[in-house]
């Protein structure tokens, strides 16, 4: 019996946008609590430095206009990223991410930001080839998503749920 498999056009229509924030919002959440969560430019950037090949995602929000200084780290941050081939998701709300990371207590706290949050690999996860990093299905799902959108101009910018 064959099986067909939908092409990266097809798959790249069925992406659902509730269903994208929704995962996005379940990855982190649960990168945080298995303690597999690095926020915040600086740190990140430290850890990508040391050992990017056990970065599975990053998430980037959008820059605020007028602050140059985060707008430049973050188009290098991202560019980093394309040559490690680190899936780089970019979200609404850096007052929202800081929530969801569990620097900021409020969701809408404009005082608390997070410029950038990565997720690393999951150590419980099997290996079955080798450079390949382990995923769980909603990582997997939000690979896919930033494969299929890596085409796309401007790029996609995920809303994160209140």
């Amino acid at each position: 019996m064959c099986v067909a498999r939908p092409t990266i056009e097809e798959k790249c229509k069925m992406f659902n946008r509730h269903k994208l924030e929704n995962t996005l919002k379940h990855v982190v959440t649960k990168a945080k609590i298995d303690r597999r969560l690095v926020c915040g430019l600086l740190p990140a950037i430290a850890f990508l430095e040391n050992t990017p090949e056990e970065v599975v995602l990053c998430v980037l929000p959008t820059t605020r206009p007028g602050d140059a200084t985060t707008h430049i780290q973050a188009v290098l941050l991202q560019a980093f990223c394309y040559e490690n081939y680190i899936p780089v998701i970019q979200v609404d709300s850096s007052e929202k991410l800081a929530y969801y990371c569990g620097t900021s207590t409020k969701i809408k706290d404009t005082t608390s930001h997070c410029n950038c949050a990565i997720i690393t690999r999951d150590v419980s996860l099997p290996v079955t080839e080798i450079d390949v990093i382990p995923m769980s299905d909603h990582e997997q799902f939000l690979t896919d998503f930033y494969e299929c959108s890596l085409e796309m101009y401007p790029r996609p910018v995920i809303q994160l749920p209140i």
